[in-house]
Order: C-alpha cells, then sequence, then structure tokens
C-alpha cells in the first residue's frame, strides 16, 4: 500500500475552546473505501479509487429470484427465475416469457442447438424447451429433489442434483445414468476442462472433485466451508472455485404446493406437453439467498476464492471475510469475475488481485455470463438483470463511511492524493452532525470542490462524511488517498486520584543514580540493630518501593480526553494558614517525593494544579485537587523510666505520631520487642515493663520508634 506523507496541510486555527493540534483522518486502504457507499467506481485492493465498467439495467422482473441463465449460440439470453418457475428470453431488449415449469425454482438452465435444457426443483426433472414456441417436453427424470446444475459435455448433458449428491450424465436422446454417486448431500456446480474431466463442487462436505469420463473419481480438496457454490475453467486450463458457508436442505420437501391457474399461466406456448403429464406437485424450497440465511453459525457470511492449477493443487487465494460468493465467471483479459452478496458486488480478480469493480442495488448477485452479447449479470430480492459494459461509467459517486472524530470538532483542509484529480476530474463535498448515522439533522451537502485540496467548509460537530463524485470521464482516473484535518474541541483534564504514601515511602525506577545512595532499600532498623540494604518487600507498587527516614511520596493520576500533552504544579500550606507555597512546578511526572525535614512538625494540605496549557498556549484548561492533608512528624519519641517493685517501667510518649515500636538490648545483644501494658502500641503515650531480675546490673539501652521511623534510644541503670 502507497503510503501518502502531507507535507503541510494548510489549517487554520481553531477559535475559541477548540485545541490547536490538528489530527488527521486519511481513507487510504481497500478496508477503508469498501466500508462506503460505491456507485460506479472501483475500488482496487491497492486502496485506490478508480472509474469503474458501467453497470446498466436491462431487464426487471416480477420474479424475485433470477437463479440462473444461458446464452444461446445466437447471442439470445434465457434466465430462470423463482418462485414461479419461469423462462424468460432476453433478444436485444426484448424480455418474453417463453416458458412456465410445473416446479417452482429454475436453478440451472443450458442451451445447445435452438433448444434450451431446463433444471427444475425441488423433485424437478430436466425440460427441453422450443426457444421460440415455448413448447417444452420432458427431457430426463434423474428422481432427484433438486437440480443445481447443468453443462455440457461432447454432446452429453450433465446434472449435478440432490439430496443423494449425484451426477448424472443424459445422452442427447434422453437417456441417462448416475456418472458419479459422491458421499455428499449435494452436487452443487461444475465445469468441464479439456479432456472432459468434469470439475465438481459438492455440498455438505465442501469438497472439489473431478470426475473422469469413465466414472472415476478423486477429491481434490477439502474445504473448511460448507458448500462450494460455483467452478469455473479458464483458457488456461486453471480452475476456480468458490467455497461459502451456506447450508442447503438435507432432506427433499415433504410439504406439496401445488400452484394456482393462475401462477401456471403463462404465455400460450407455455401450455405444452409437460403441463399434460402426470409430475409430482410442487413444494415450497427451503434454499434462500438471504444473507446468512441457513449458514453455519460460525463461518456466517464467508467466502474463500480457490485456484485449481492444472496438476491438481488447490490454494485458497482470496478470502472474504463478510460476503458469499454466489459465481465466478471470465472476465476481461483473462481475469476472473466474482459475484457475491450481501452488498451485491462485483469483483475482479487479477495477479493476485481482487479490486471491485461494480455493485447493485439488489444486494444479491447469484449468476454471470460472459457472452458475444456481453457480461450479463442476475441478482435476487428483487429479480433483475445487468450488462455489466467495458466503457466506464459517466457517472460516480463515492460517499465515505461517517467518522466518528470523539467529540465535537472544528474541520480544517481536505487533501486528495492521486492521478487526475489536480484537473477538476473529481469533486468532493463534505456534511456533519451530531449522530452516529447521518440524517436530517446533519448539515447539508457543501457546494463540490473540484480542486486537489481545500477548506471542508461544513460546520462544527462530531460526525464528518464525505462524497467524492467524478466531474468527468476520466479512465486513468485513481483516488489514492483523501484525508481531512480536524481539531477537536478542547476538554479540561481532569485528575482522578491523589495518594499521599505511608511515611519515608519513596518510589524509584531504573534511571535513578546508582550513587551516591541516599536510599535505604528496606523500612528503616525493621531487621535488628543493624539496617541493611536488602530488597524491598512489597513488590506490588509501580516502581521499586524503598524507603528514605524524613521524606513524603505524593501520587495522582491525570487524564485529557484530547490526550493534550499536560504539566502538573504541586502547592503546600500548614493547615489554618491562608498562602500556598510551591512545592514543584511545570512537572511532566505524576509523582513527587520531597525532603520534610525542613519544615516544621504539623498538618499540611496539599494543592495539584493540572493543564493542558503546553498544547493549548492561548486557551489552557486546568483542574485542581486540594484539601489532600498529610503530616509531617520529624521530633523522636521521649523515653522515661522509673522503678516500681520487681519492674522498670518504661514510658514512651510524642507530641505527633503514635508510637509505633519499642524494644530493648541488654548488654548490646539481640533486641528484644516490648508488648505495651494494655497490649497494643497505637497511641501517642505507652507504657511497657521489663522485669528487673532480667536487667539488673547490665547495660540496657532503650529503642522507640513512632510512625514515622523517628528514632530515639536511652540508656537506663537498674541495681
Amino acid at each position: 500500500m502507497r503510503l501518502v506523507v502531507i507535507a503541510a496541510l494548510a489549517f487554520v486555527t481553531a477559535a475559541d475552546a477548540f485545541a490547536v493540534a490538528p489530527q488527521f483522518w486519511r481513507v487510504r486502504t481497500a478496508e477503508d473505501l469498501l466500508a462506503g457507499e460505491i456507485e460506479g467506481f472501483a475500488v482496487t485492493s491497492r486502496g485506490h479509487l478508480k472509474a469503474a465498467p458501467s453497470v446498466r439495467k436491462v431487464a426487471t422482473f416480477t420474479d424475485p429470484f433470477v437463479l440462473s441463465q444461458t446464452t444461446a449460440s445466437n447471442g439470445d439470453q434465457f434466465f430462470g427465475t423463482g418462485n414461479d418457475g419461469k423462462v424468460y428470453r432476453l433478444r436485444g431488449s426484448d424480455l418474453k416469457l417463453v416458458y412456465t415449469a410445473p416446479e417452482p425454482e429454475i436453478y440451472a438452465i443450458a442451451s445447445r442447438d435452438n433448444a434450451v435444457y431446463v433444471g427444475t426443483s425441488p423433485n424437478g426433472k430436466i425440460y427441453r424447451v422450443d426457444p421460440e414456441s415455448g413448447k417444452a417436453t420432458t427431457f430426463y427424470d434423474p428422481k432427484q429433489a433438486y437440480i443445481w446444475a447443468l453443462r455440457f459435455s461432447g454432446n452429453d448433458l450433465v446434472a449435478a442434483t440432490g439430496v443423494e449428491g449425484k451426477l448424472f450424465r443424459v445422452t442427447p436422446s434422453g437417456e441417462g445414468k448416475v456418472w458419479f454417486d459422491s458421499a455428499e448431500t449435494h452436487l452443487r456446480s461444475m465445469a468441464s476442462r479439456s479432456d472432459g474431466t468434469m470439475l465438481v463442487g459438492a455440498s455438505g462436505k465442501g469438497r472439489i472433485y473431478a470426475v473422469r469420463n469413465d466414472g472415476s473419481a478423486h477429491a481434490l480438496y477439502d474445504s473448511t466451508l460448507s458448500e462450494i457454490s460455483s467452478i469455473y475453467v479458464d483458457p488456461s486450463g486453471t480452475g476456480w472455485a468458490a467455497g461459502v458457508s451456506n447450508v442447503l436442505p438435507s432432506s427433499a420437501p415433504k410439504t406439496p404446493a401445488t400452484k394456482t391457474p393462475q401462477q401456471q399461466s403463462g404465455s400460450g406456448a407455455a401450455q405444452n406437453e409437460a403441463r399434460k403429464e402426470d409430475a409430482p406437485p410442487a413444494a415450497e424450497v427451503s434454499f434462500s439467498f438471504d444473507d446468512g440465511a441457513g449458514a453455519a453459525s460460525s463461518q456466517a457470511g464467508a467466502g474463500e476464492l480457490y485456484r485449481i492449477n492444472t496438476d491438481d493443487f488447490v490454494e485458497i487465494v482470496r478470502k472474504f471475510e463478510r460476503e458469499m460468493i454466489y459465481a465466478l465467471s471470465a472476465g476481461r483479459d483473462g481475469s476472473v469475475l466474482i459475484s457475491t452478496g450481501p452488498q451485491g458486488r462485483i469483483y475482479e480478480y487479477r495477479d493476485g488481485e481482487a479490486s471491485l469493480i461494480g455493485n447493485v442495488p439488489e444486494k444479491q448477485i447469484v449468476s454471470i455470463t460472459n457472452g458475444p452479447a456481453g457480461t450479463f449479470i442476475t441478482t435476487t430480492n428483487s429479480g433483475a438483470v445487468y450488462r455489466l459494459d467495458t466503457a466506464p461509467n459517466a457517472r460516480a459517486e463515492f460517499r465515505s463511511a461517517a467518522k466518528d472524530v470523539e467529540r465535537f470538532s472544528k474541520f480544517g483542509q481536505y487533501r486528495i492524493d492521486g492521478s487526475r484529480v489536480a484537473d477538476g476530474a473529481v469533486a468532493i463535498a463534505f456534511r456533519s452532525g451530531n449522530t452516529r448515522t447521518p440524517d436530517a439533522t446533519w448539515s447539508m451537502w457543501t457546494t463540490p470542490l473540484s480542486t486537489q485540496e481545500g477548506a471542508i467548509g461544513a460546520p462544527a460537530g462530531r460526525y464528518i462524511q464525505w462524497k467524492l463524485s467524478m466531474a468527468k470521464v476520466a479512465p486513468d482516473l485513481a483516488v489514492e488517498s483523501v484525508t481531512l484535518a480536524f481539531v477537536n474541541r478542547n476538554v479540561a483534564p481532569s485528575i482522578d486520584s491523589v495518594a499521599v504514601q505511608d511515611p519515608a515511602v519513596v518510589f524509584i525506577n531504573s534511571g535513578y543514580p546508582a550513587s551516591p545512595q541516599v536510599v535505604e532499600a528496606s523500612n528503616p532498623d525493621e531487621y535488628g540493630i543493624f539496617s541493611s540494604l536488602e530488597p524491598a518487600r512489597d513488590r506490588q507498587e509501580q516502581g521499586k518501593r524503598v524507603f528514605r527516614k524524613g521524606y513524603r511520596t505524593i501520587i495522582w493520576r491525570a487524564r485529557d480526553e484530547n490526550n493534550d500533552t499536560l504539566r502538573h504544579s504541586v502547592s503546600f500550606r500548614m493547615r489554618g494558614t491562608e498562602r500556598w507555597l510551591r512545592l514543584r512546578e511545570n512537572m511532566e511526572e505524576t509523582q513527587i517525593n520531597f525532603d520534610t525535614s525542613q519544615l516544621p512538625d504539623g498538618t499540611y494540605q496539599l494543592r495539584i494544579t493540572t493543564t493542558d496549557a503546553p498544547d493549548n498556549p492561548e486557551m489552557p484548561l486546568t483542574d485542581v485537587k486540594e484539601g489532600i492533608e498529610f503530616q509531617i512528624d520529624n521530633t523522636a519519641p521521649l523515653v522515661e523510666s522509673v522503678s516500681e517493685g520487681d519492674d522498670v517501667v518504661v514510658r514512651v510518649s510524642d507530641a505527633l505520631s503514635a508510637i509505633g515500636k519499642v524494644e530493648y538490648s541488654a548488654d548490646a545483644q539481640k533486641w528484644i520487642r516490648l508488648t505495651s501494658v494494655d497490649g497494643i502500641a497505637d497511641s501517642r503515650t505507652e507504657t511497657f515493663r521489663i522485669p528487673r531480675s532480667s536487667v539488673t546490673g547490665r547495660f540496657v539501652i532503650v529503642r522507640a520508634v513512632d510512625a514515622f521511623f523517628n528514632v530515639t534510644t536511652e540508656s537506663i541503670a537498674v541495681r
């Protein structure tokens, strides 16, 4: 995919409350383009918009489904329909009903020697119809529920059927026999090679078979999809097959539905020998071309294009994640035409690339033929026939998908890159709104502009859409990318949380200087008389958690919906005072630690201010959080002792914080933890007792630590 670099898009600076940093919406891939509405343009796999061949409707049917077609040697086109089982002839621009079958669906039709062979379903037969008079005779009855495909192999007519998955070969005299009896439920499609081998696509197991003239067959491929819907062999002998995730009926219809007299009536020629025969009643068919109908839930709407090499190697060459491939046929210059649903698209596959060259409003294109009279496609929902011409469309239009720019925005400049886009070959217009789907609340389309770049002109909003039209026919036109600039309305940043860590806790990252060491790796005085540099125990915190007496750490979280660059300032004051004092300004980080030893003991308050000024210097927005309180205590506790009877009573008090830990050591041996008289050391004054017998005549040190890790030691003499 070619990457388009925009050297400079002129952008008008937004007015009040809009950010100054523009963003860009670039449409430059095939996926981007296929998400839009396309009429008259082709979309290449490289993500280019080009002039497409014209697709012209030549006939509209009252029948809902045009299911099959064939081309006669004189150029006449014949179409089989459902749900009334009719056969129409298109001669030039004249469409005529020539035959109405007893059965409701015609999935297969073929032409040879001034005769049309019609395969009907369900519980159908193969009829031989005179294309001029409409007179019909039963040519062959395979006694199968469905006839899915008819094709000549030499002089014989081959029929692919279901639900027993049999392939029949019928001689010109109407004598038939089973040519291949498969393990499949349906044989759905087929195409013949030059040596007479028939490539057959199945439904049920989803396999591709090669059936030789002697009736022997072998499987060439076992698809992960359930059905091979179409097979085509190109002039070089390479086969092409389409796999889809469709599920056909597994049994013959059980409920008969006889046609009414009105349904049976057609042209006068349709009242023929077939009416006189004792045909079984017609039944409603359950097969549907609706999107996902009957599809396997895990693969609904999936399609794959396979190449069958001349050595029988089969490979996947293209996947369609949300489209079903209904038909394949010859395209221009050795290409392959692919028709799909549910978006009514025609693709041209050539040299490993698939290009969208046309689409129709009926949404399901179920057959393609390419003959002397041109390329014809047929549709369902509703029934129609289109001719695909080689000349480019005189009118083409592409509408992008509506783009959500995530918040109310002002739109700036556009730029179109490609070939023939600077000489007025294309024109672009815009509209905007605040609803996900364009409706009457959106702005009107702007006046189309034929310049390569310019002002978008649509009013500010959350959603934007553009429309590209071909102002003049240009076969060499190629739109490679369309870029729109916009700027979001500025939204104030938000401070989500502020937390003051426990006293002495500090977080450092790997970039912290190795020396000089100014922090302790463990809680001071936690492991005995000699402190260590062991790693911190708490590994759940962000960064490395270490300790430094006298330090406090503040951590906050802030966000900005515009993704603006944020800067933070931290101020403090002693509770009860009015003036805020600067602690740190214009920070990028969202945490700070500082030495409290320079401040007197007491209760303090914090204020954090976050601004998006770096990206919005003219009109910055801010968020402020204040009133977060914390204490500073740098004064060690007071230790007093007195003898009372058999004990030495030790009283420890602190002016501001709770007593955390008290212990003593006799004759410089290990520290022994003391338990307060009330059982828990949790207040600013605590009393402890030491048996006189354990310390009499010894050198005794008492150490007390408050909640802020302020430490005091006192020696006591006991005689």
